[in-house]
């Protein structure tokens, strides 16, 4: 099956039933009921997401693996899509990336 592109994303998520993933997310973050990427990933394919940021799906997986990497202009993607303010999806990004570094401590161990 072929990746979708970047506008046939945003035209399923502008449709009703797309629209009340995009809402589950929204509340989920705002209350902080979702506070990892992999609940996000249960409700929206994460293959949707990367190819609304563009890139290879290695260079996605590696950002996920560390949030760190990602960029302020995919960190404000990212809130536009899921209709929360810039701070809510920081602060969520900032938290898998502490999360990820406690990770890697006990790893490294």
């Amino acid at each position: 099956m072929p990746r979708k592109t970047k506008q046939e994303i945003l035209t399923h998520f502008k449709a009703e039933a797309g629209q009340n993933k995009i809402q589950v997310i929204k509340n989920g973050m705002e209350t902080s009921t979702i506070i990892s990427f992999p609940q996000i990933f249960a409700i929206i394919a994460k293959s949707n997401l990367q190819s609304l940021l563009g890139g290879e799906f290695y260079a996605f997986d590696k950002k996920i693996e560390d949030p760190g990497r990602f960029s302020l202009n995919e960190v404000e993607i990212f809130a536009d899509f899921f209709q929360v303010k810039f701070d809510v999806m920081l602060n969520f990004i900032r938290r898998n990336q502490l999360e990820a570094k406690k990770k890697r401590k006990k790893t490294n161990k």
